[in-house]
């Protein structure tokens, strides 16, 4: 039986991780390119149009990219605390 989330229950599916960066990019109040800077800046290697459409979710970056893309969200986001 697949657990869906009833009350007391944890689903059995992650949140997309597309959506998440989306989110946390809406929040951090950035442009592409000063997230595509310091993404870069941390060794990213995806280019500009590659991250625009994975937040757009409209394409996958392999897992590494994704990593350090949700890695400099999250520092932005925590340097602007």
């Amino acid at each position: 039986m697949i657990n869906d989330g009833l009350p007391g229950q944890q689903p059995d599916f992650e949140p997309d991780p597309r959506k998440v960066a989306a989110a946390q990019f809406q929040r951090a109040n950035l442009t592409l390119p000063q997230l595509w800077t310091y993404y870069c800046g941390i060794g990213g290697s995806a280019d500009e149009l590659a991250l625009d459409a994975y937040l757009n979710e409209m394409v996958d970056l392999p897992p590494l990219q994704v990593d350090l893309l949700h890695t400099a969200l999250n520092e932005i986001a925590t340097e602007g605390e």
